[in-house]
């Protein structure tokens, strides 16, 4: 039988990859096939690695911190606030600051090697998170971008590209691969047979979908599929704010909600008052009109998204029959009034400043919604300790994170309850 030399060398070519990936060999070889589908933003195909090194590594410390520095330079990340928050925390000193929260003088811990990072358009500035946990790790990261074109991306890059023409950074070179493709499962399964870990930002669809593929046996996965999140205001503390305490916490509520348009999972989408019926009444005329003021001066609406928002709206006033009314400040705020808890409620969402709202008089009374799609809860006017009690006593299958009103954003290494660098590096035990 003949065999056609074309043949042969492809075949040839198959086994020289098969053979480079047995090995282990620090550098992946990739495929013409699938380089080709491929638009490389950063890094390059030759050099990329799946050498891991210790976690919270000096050189990549200071390349974030460089980062962080680079962007605040960028005169367009004033208009971006999702970049100018990532820029914020990669200060050295928060690095600094999470690397004695993550690090143990009696462990020792490297990375896994090879991360891949399939990143969301809904929140364009996970990516640049994603990379950084992946890096502090102690892991080469190779990121998917949306395809999705944002000026967050593209401010990002620009940064990265700079940052890493410094030959004081030459070697992180070989640690970072950015590229955009399609959704071809061809490249997604190339990639998922050479990476250690896998981090699936995105829907529930985007989580099961890249489950379905297949992975090496030891790779390991953080994946943050579909969450809901919900804000609980104690309606006496609002009532005794002063103007300044009133401010600072419309001013808090507005990051919490317009900053990401409300497409992060950790925005509130319910608003929970615990109280009286007329002391609520009374929060709510001080605290809704003081929002709206913030909003009229630092919010801008697409005219695309007045119209979603609109017709979302319309929809929940049509189909859910607990939504007993609609208040609108203009555009500029949504609130539906529901009539009661519903084990449902967290398929009901809004976004561009729609929020739900309803009055409950102990938390005890969320136990029967609270499933384990709830991510987190932003409070005003409780301690902490108290939401805790009720997490343990109603035993509640959800709620990953509690923090107060104002840092429903804020990223941080443990979310949606991954410890996300332990989750993502090896620890190696000497005795």
């Amino acid at each position: 039988m003949a065999v056609a030399v074309e043949d042969w060398v492809r075949t040839l070519g198959f086994m020289d990859v098969y053979r480079m990936l047995k090995l282990g060999d620090a550098v992946i070889h990739i495929p013409d096939n699938i380089s080709k589908r491929m638009k490389i933003f950063v890094g390059d195909l030759t050099l990329i690695s799946n050498r891991p090194v210790e976690i919270f590594t000096d050189e990549r410390i200071q390349f974030l911190a460089t980062l962080s520095s680079t962007l605040f330079k960028l005169p367009q990340v004033r208009s971006l606030p999702d970049v100018s928050t990532f820029a914020y925390w990669s200060r050295k000193s928060n690095l600094l600051r999470l690397r004695e929260l993550s690090k143990s003088k009696s462990k020792f811990k490297m990375g896994l090697g090879l991360s891949f990072h399939i990143c969301p358009s809904n929140v364009p500035i996970n990516f640049a998170f994603s990379m950084a946990f992946g890096l502090l790790a102690g892991n080469t990261c190779v990121i998917r971008l949306p395809t999705k074109e944002s000026p967050t991306i593209s401010t990002l890059i620009e940064a990265i590209l700079n940052v890493l023409s410094i030959p004081e950074y030459a070697d992180i070179k070989s640690e970072i691969l950015i590229a955009r493709f399609l959704r071809d499962d061809e490249v997604n399964k190339f990639w998922l047979s050479v990476a250690d870990c896998k981090i699936v930002w995105g829907g529930d669809d985007t989580v099961n979908h890249f489950r379905s593929l297949p992975s090496q046996p030891r790779s390991r996965e953080v994946a943050f599929p579909d969450r809901y999140s919900l804000c609980i205001l104690n309606p006496s503390e609002v009532n005794l704010l002063d103007n300044g305490g009133l401010k600072k916490l419309t001013l808090n509520l507005f990051n919490d909600i317009y900053l990401m348009d409300q497409a992060a999972c950790s925005s509130p989408q319910l608003i929970v008052w615990i109280g009286e019926d007329e002391e609520v009444r009374s929060a709510k005329m001080r605290l809704w009109p003081a929002l709206v003021e913030i909003v009229a001066d630092r919010y801008e609406l697409k005219p695309v998204h007045a119209v979603d928002k609109y017709v979302e709206a319309c929809n929940i006033a049509i189909n859910n029959e607990r939504a007993i009314s609609v208040e609108c400040s203009g555009n500029l705020l949504y609130r539906i009034e529901l009539s009661s808890i519903s084990v449902e409620q967290d398929k009901y969402r809004g976004y561009f400043g729609t929020v739900h709202e309803i009055t409950l008089r102990s938390m005890d009374e969320l136990s029967p919604m609270v499933n384990e799609r709830y991510q987190t809860i932003t409070y005003f006017g409780f301690m902490p300790n108290i939401i805790r009690n009720v997490i343990a006593s109603q035993k509640l299958r959800g709620i990953d994170r509690v923090v107060p009103v104002g840092a429903a954003i804020d990223m941080g290494l443990f979310w949606d309850g991954y410890d996300i660098v332990t989750s993502l590096s090896r620890e190696i035990v000497f005795q």
